[in-house]
């Protein structure tokens, strides 16, 4: 007897490699696009820190004095300006949670502010970034 076609066995062999394969494939897809988000997630939180960092920079080097606090997931600062006026700004985004290491007066004539700024994602909070900086400026009454 001379019969062509595929034993049952040859059949679930086949099967059984290709789902092998299927399910590799399909862990290695999925795991990139995990690190793809957790990536994007580090470099926007990372983003996020530099603006911050910036524009307190920018309000300890030209304000009189004033106030940062932190509290549910954002970062205020209200400050006075060189001609007296009083601005609030207020940093907050909705996807991540934003602190800081400090909170209180600041008067940065006679004080350099040490400031650790931690961001970290709401949805996972093992996605966190820390930048640790410093904010100075000449003081007024000469070096100390």
């Amino acid at each position: 007897m001379n019969e062509r076609g595929l034993t049952l066995i040859e059949v679930l062999a086949t099967i059984t490699i290709l789902s092998i394969i299927g399910v590799v494939i399909w862990n290695v897809f999925f795991q990139g696009l995990y690190y793809s988000d957790k990536a994007v997630t580090q470099n926007t939180m990372q983003q996020e820190s530099n603006y911050i960092s910036m524009k307190l920079t920018r309000i300890h080097q030209t304000s009189k004095e004033y106030e940062l606090t932190s509290s549910d997931c954002m970062i205020q600062v209200e400050y006075v300006t060189k001609n007296n006026g009083t601005v609030e700004e207020t940093f907050k985004e909705p996807d991540l949670c934003l602190s800081t290491s400090f909170s209180g007066s600041v008067d940065p004539n006679k004080e350099d502010l040490y400031l650790t700024i931690s961001i970290h994602d709401k949805e996972r909070t093992a996605n966190k970034f820390d930048l640790k900086t410093v904010f100075y400026r000449l003081k007024e009454n000469g070096i100390e």
